[in-house]
């Protein structure tokens, strides 16, 4: 009987234990990364996905439902990142254009004071 008791006591302990908001953190984190690599411009639909997952995640921690959630999170995180991903190439490739034109307009430029020959 004693042990029933101590079994409800500990049930009854869990079910009244607040969910940790923290377990949204990383994802949160993730969010903001891509949002200040300008994610915005470059990616802005996988940030759109993130955050809103991260919404209802929020949602269902304050339901309670601490796994959904935690699912939720980590699925917002991994949207994030892919965000983040896609801004870094975004970026990357603007600035290889900038080299290619920078390339061009000098490649210009000697072909104008030498000539063709130069390039050979």
């Amino acid at each position: 009987m004693a042990v029933t008791l101590l079994a409800c006591l500990m049930l009854a302990a869990c079910a009244t234990t607040p969910p940790d908001p923290r377990v949204l953190d990383n994802a949160r984190i993730a969010i903001e990364r891509a949002e200040n690599a300008g994610a915005i411009d470059h990616a802005p639909l996988e940030l759109r996905l993130a955050s809103r997952r991260l919404a209802v995640a929020e949602e269902e921690l304050e339901k309670g439902n601490r796994l959904g959630a935690r699912h939720l999170a980590d699925q917002a995180e991994i949207e994030a990142q892919l965000a983040l991903a896609r801004t870094r190439a975004a970026l990357t490739r603007l600035r290889l254009q900038e080299r290619q034109a920078a390339y061009e307009a000098f490649k210009a430029e000697l072909i104008e004071l030498y000539g063709e020959e130069v390039l050979q």
